[in-house]
This record gives structure tokens, C-alpha cells and sequence, in this order.
């Protein structure tokens, strides 16, 4: 059986090399092709495939907003991020919203081949350039220097903290960092389970206390 997948990209040149890369193996079938996010939940709804293959940064919707609408409302898809954004912040958010992959695009044809085997088998799987980013991020490895403490919070949950802080809803938040609502709520609830507190005062208070703000 075929493995289906929908590619979403905004760029027709580099849906073209997706679909080139892919074509080369004959149990992928690519059925559809989407240049937003909007067309690219449609085509998740029409086609149900297998695997999803999506760019985070596209007009209409987010690939973060088409990435948590498929989780809810179609779970039974894999869905493989390919990106250009080498964010431990977006790599993150991706993973905890249900990504089963998350791909630089610099990902060469075969490994893009297998990532799309992997993740509809069940596996996960992130390019080991952004796995790399993500370990020196928060495990605070460095080199030359030696080793830094690492942080309570990640840079975005800071950032959320900080907005929050300010006064800002989750709504205001959301817009403010080109993050949907339901990850502003993902982030938070990592806050409270790293500071231990659970109020919104509560976390304000610490915020300035630990000069977040």
C-alpha cells in the first residue's frame, strides 16, 4: 500500500522538489498540493492522507494553526514539519502540539524519503542538525567557555511570561508572537509546572521578581 501525503509550501519551486524527491520512491504517492494554509486544511479534510508535509510559515493560516486543527480533528494523520526555521522555540511548539517530524530544508532527498517511512510507521523524527540546536539550547551547552547553568524557562515561555505580565490575554499574546492561542495556553502550563505556581498574579509577581519583565 502506498503511503499518501499532502505537501503545503508556499513556494511552487520547492513543492516541485518535495514532490520530485518523493515520486523517486514507488510506495509514496504524493495526492495533493497546497499554497496556504487554508488550502492545505482543505486537502488534509478531502484526502485524509497518511502523512501531512508541512512549511510553517505560509499565508491564510500558520503551519502551527493547520498543525493543531489536523490533531483535533483528524488524529489518525502524521504530520512532518519542513522548515527553514532553525528555532529550538518553533521546534518545540511543534513537537508538543503533536508533530511526528520536524525537517530543515536543507533535508536531502533521501532523508526526507525515509523522515515520511519513519513517521508513518509511528516513529519521530527531527533533523539532527535542529536536534543538535535544541540540546545546546536547553541543556545550556557551550563551547570554548564551558558549560552555563541552564534556564528555568525557555526563551519563549519567557516571552510568554513577560506578555502576560504586561497584562496581555492569551489572545494578545498569540498575536504578538505569530502563535496560536492554544500554544500561548501549551507554554504556560509549562511555566506553572516549572515555578509551581498557578495563578496568573502569581505568575505576574514572579516575573518581576526575577526581572523577566
Amino acid at each position: 500500500m502506498n503511503i499518501r501525503v499532502v505537501i503545503a509550501d508556499d513556494f511552487p519551486l520547492v513543492r516541485a522538489g518535495m514532490v520530485g524527491a518523493l515520486a523517486q520512491d514507488p510506495g509514496i504517492e504524493v495526492v495533493a498540493e497546497a499554497g496556504d494554509g487554508v488550502s492545505a486544511l482543505e486537502l488534509a479534510r478531502t484526502h485524509e492522507p497518511d502523512v501531512l508535509l508541512l512549511d510553517l510559515r505560509m499565508p491564510g493560516l500558520t503551519g502551527m494553526s493547520v498543525l493543531e486543527h489536523v490533531r483535533r480533528e483528524l488524529p489518525r494523520i502524521r504530520v512532518v514539519i519542513m522548515t527553514a526555521s532553525g528555532s529550538a522555540d518553533n521546534l518545540l511548539d511543534a513537537i508538543t502540539a503533536g508533530a511526528a517530524g520536524y525537517l530543515d530544508k536543507r533535508t536531502s532527498a533521501e532523508g526526507l524519503r525515509q523522515a515520511i517511512i519513519s513517521a508513518h510507521g509511528g516513529g519521530s523524527v527531527v533533523s539532527p542538525e535542529l536536534a543538535t540546536h535544541l540540546l545546546r539550547e536547553f541543556s545550556g551547552a557551550r563551547t570554548g567557555d564551558g558549560p552555563r547553568v541552564r534556564p528555568v524557562l525557555s526563551r519563549r515561555e519567557s516571552s510568554v511570561l513577560r506578555l502576560l505580565a504586561n497584562g496581555s490575554t492569551d489572545d494578545e499574546i498569540a498575536a504578538e508572537l505569530f502563535i496560536s492561542p492554544r500554544t500561548v495556553q501549551n507554554h504556560l502550563h509549562r511555566v506553572r509546572e516549572k515555578i509551581g505556581l498557578r495563578r496568573r498574579a502569581d505568575l505576574t509577581r514572579w516575573a518581576v521578581q526575577h526581572a523577566i519583565l
